[in-house]
């Protein structure tokens, strides 16, 4: 049986959110004190509770003070000790909040400075771009099962994009009630839980039709960073389609054998204004072309009404790309000979 008697501060996650004190009495396996909460919203307010210690940390907290206005339940609190020494849980009340919170012991040895400096309070970040990304239903559902891995508490949050407005729900509930929804261009999964210190761990993958698509990993374990990161990235890399990603980062490599082909046509052209009209025109084919090709294929595209796609629907982005490359260069070839046959 642990002997927890001490004095705790921590944080509270959840519907609620905030710091966290209280002063542990501790008779055996019994428990008794006073716990406060400073809502980072409603403000302070106070609760007596009563508990006990042994497997699990419970306890049941009645009100006691609250903030004017502020309607308070009573709040049941399970938990346990971790191998650091802090104690991590859940915590829900009669009148519908609940969530998470991790407390640290904080006598005055915690306190101290130097002590402190053995366990010092950062955050590492990594964050890598993505590419075009193609995913099916079956690769969504792999890719939120490796995230949520490394997380015991933390449930996984998706946030899309579904007739010009954005939805949040529970990756459970986004697949339960999918109401129809064949194709996603947007689509953001969050999953975070406390770590230590009150630093939350954070992953989140962000896919988006058109800008810059990312991976964002945030800890105070650098190593769990880099490492979790790199992990996700890799599990993503066979769904990137090289072909899409390349023409939205540098355009399209025939696009640009297309220009300087009309760089050295256009010597061949008699009179200025003839040129001019080539110019211009391969200058609107080009940007037409690159409209249509954002248009028609987005940078996310993710299809849930298929488990199992065939070869065609995965190559169909590449077979396009390649269709607009090749239809531009015979469009600018000819322009080219109709206005030099002209001059002839």
């Amino acid at each position: 049986m642990p002997d927890l008697a001490n004095r705790w501060a921590g944080r509270l996650y959840g519907t609620n959110t905030g710091n966290v004190f209280l002063d542990l009495n501790q008779d055996g396996r019994n428990v008794s004190g006073r716990l406060r909460i400073m809502d980072s919203i409603f403000g302070v307010s106070i609760y007596d509770y009563t508990g006990s210690v042994d497997e699990e940390f419970l306890l049941h907290c009645t009100p006691y003070q609250a903030a004017e206005g502020v309607e308070l339940g009573d709040v049941n609190v399970r938990g346990h000790l971790t191998q650091e020494g802090n104690i991590r849980g859940e915590w829900e009340s009669t009148i519908g909040t609940a969530g998470t919170f991790e407390l640290y012991p904080h006598d005055i040895a915690s306190a101290d400075p130097s002590e402190r400096n053995r366990n010092p309070e950062q955050i590492h970040n990594k964050t890598i771009p993505l590419g075009s990304v193609r995913l099916f239903k079956d690769d969504l559902i792999q890719l939120i099962d490796f995230i949520k891995k490394d997380f015991s508490k933390g449930r996984v949050i998706v946030t899309y994009s579904l007739r010009g407005s954005e939805l949040t729900k529970y990756a459970d509930d986004f697949f339960e009630q999918l109401d129809g929804i064949e194709r996603l261009n947007y689509i953001k999964i969050v999953i975070q839980e406390p770590e230590a210190h009150g630093i939350n761990r954070v992953i989140v993958v962000e896919l988006v039709a058109n800008g810059a698509s990312e991976i964002r990993v945030s800890g105070i374990n650098e190593s769990w960073v880099l490492g979790k990161s790199e992990s996700i990235f890799q599990a993503l890399k066979p769904k990137q389609n090289s072909l899409v990603t390349t023409y939205r980062k540098y355009g399209l490599n025939l696009n640009g054998a297309i220009f300087i082909a009309m760089l050295i046509a256009i010597p061949d052209m008699q009179d200025w204004e003839r040129r001019a009209i080539f110019v211009i025109s391969v200058f609107f084919l080009l940007n037409f072309l690159l409209f249509v090709h954002n248009k028609f294929i987005p940078n996310t595209a993710i299809y849930l009404e298929q488990v199992k796609p065939g070869f065609f629907k995965r190559a169909w982005p590449s077979i396009l790309s390649w269709v607009i490359a090749v239809s531009s260069s015979i469009v600018a070839a000819y322009i080219f000979s109709l206005l030099n046959s002209g001059g002839s």
